[in-house]
Order: C-alpha cells, then sequence, then structure tokens
C-alpha cells in the first residue's frame, strides 16, 4: 500500500451485484439510481408467474449468493427514516446480508454531513469500548479545531489511544492524550477517515475513508473488516511516523 487512494481503489475492484426480480419499474429505475454510484451492478428479472412486491439478491463480487430479501424490507432499509447500519442494527429485523452488502461498497455522492454521521458511529464505539486506537484524519487545521472538544473527551480517557492527522501546521495548544500528525501538502489534506482497532476485539474493529474529489463531495466506502483496518492503521503508522501501540 503506497497512498490512501490504494485502499479505495481495492473497494473498486470488488465490485457487487443487486438482482432485483420485480415488474414494477418505477421501483426497479430508483434502485438503478440510488446505486449506480455504488460501484454495483443492477440486474432486472420479471417476477413471471409470482406473486408480490418483488425481492432482491445480494451477489459478492465473484457471483456468490450472499442473501435475499424481500422489496418491501429491502427499501424499507434503504429509507431515510432507518437508514444509516448503526440506527437499523437496534431494530429486531435481521438486516445482516444487506449490511454486508453495503459495507466494503463504494459511495461516490456523500455530503459532509452524510460522512459526519458515519464518523459519530465509529467514534460512539471507540467511546464505549474505552480501548484501543482511534485514529481519525481531518483535512485540514480548521476542521480539526471544529471537533476539538470532541477529542479532547477522547484524550481524557486515558486508555484509548488517540491520533488525529492534517495536512498543515496546527498551531493551537495540543489537547492532552491526543497525538497530533501534521504534513505539509500531503495527501492527509484530501482524506476524511476515522478508524478505530477495536481494542482488544477485532470484531469491533471499524473505518470509514473518503477521498474529497469535489468541495463537499466525498468519495469513498465504510468497513467493519478487521484486515482492512489493521492495514489502514499500518499504513498511518508507517508513513507518518506514528508509533505503533500493541
Amino acid at each position: 500500500m503506497n497512498s490512501l487512494d490504494d485502499l479505495i481503489e481495492t473497494i473498486e475492484r470488488q465490485r457487487k451485484t443487486l438482482e432485483v426480480h420485480t415488474d414494477d419499474d418505477a421501483v426497479l429505475e430508483a434502485l438503478r439510481r440510488q446505486f449506480e454510484t455504488r460501484n454495483v451492478d443492477v440486474r432486472h428479472q420479471s417476477l413471471g408467474s409470482l406473486d408480490g412486491a418483488g425481492f432482491v439478491i445480494i451477489r459478492d463480487t465473484d457471483g456468490a449468493f450472499r442473501g435475499a430479501l424481500g422489496l418491501d424490507q429491502f427499501l424499507a432499509i434503504l429509507s431515510p427514516r432507518t437508514h444509516p447500519p448503526w440506527v437499523l442494527a437496534e431494530t429486531d429485523d435481521d438486516r445482516t446480508a444487506l449490511f454486508n452488502f453495503l459495507e466494503n461498497t463504494l459511495f461516490t455522492t456523500y455530503s459532509r454531513r452524510q460522512l459526519l454521521a458515519t464518523t459519530r458511529e465509529i467514534e460512539d464505539r471507540a467511546w464505549r469500548i474505552g480501548t484501543g486506537r482511534l485514529y481519525a484524519g481531518f483535512e485540514r487545521a480548521t476542521a480539526l479545531a471544529a471537533q476539538r472538544e470532541v477529542y479532547e473527551r477522547f484524550g481524557r480517557l486515558g486508555s484509548l489511544t488517540v491520533a488525529v492527522f492534517l495536512d498543515g501546521e496546527w498551531t493551537e495548544s495540543i489537547p492532552e492524550g491526543v497525538t497530533v500528525v501534521s504534513a505539509n501538502g500531503s495527501e492527509l489534506g484530501e482524506y476524511w477517515f476515522v478508524g478505530f482497532d477495536g481494542g482488544d476485539n477485532d470484531q469491533e474493529a471499524c473505518a470509514v475513508l473518503a477521498a474529497e474529489r469535489r468541495p463537499g463531495e466525498f468519495y469513498g466506502f465504510w468497513t467493519y473488516d478487521s484486515a482492512m483496518v489493521a492495514e489502514l492503521f499500518a499504513y498511518l503508522e508507517t508513513t507518518y511516523d506514528v508509533p505503533s501501540v500493541s
């Protein structure tokens, strides 16, 4: 791995397939619009003699079956009222197949607000676990200044290793318990990322990585793959001389 963009390119190669079994052209077109920016092939199959609203089948990069959901349930999961996944996870419905599908799937039109919501879920997990490493890239010093109070609280935990990354100089006082890593003119000015290594539990590892390719518009992915999170941390620690913590 030679740059943060290498991780995004890894996800780009993992194109997935959503088979939509429906005779409702409006629903089919809506799903095509929603997933065309997620590195997903949307394929259509007619219901034929089957009754009902339809269903979707989720397939992995190699075509392997990952899961199936009724179309009504699938659309409800995607609705603004119930998305994102950390809210849905509190309900009783089995959404594992969809979340595994959306994880490690590109997004290309995330706004700053949407990305902040994803960031908050990762930060919340780090806060609840209370141990391990939390690394966050803020692009610029002004962005870090806006989140300073949040990261001061993380720093005061003591049991959590916290490092923040930015392009340019950080001229303010450094929050207690927080390592500030700055690199002028580096790739750090182009990426928003937050990663938590899960502490002693790899299953809690998670990260989001996004490139700001146009002002306020982000391209990237989120992941709960501990190996991918570890790769991100290893790259940051070796490239930007952050002490590795076992």
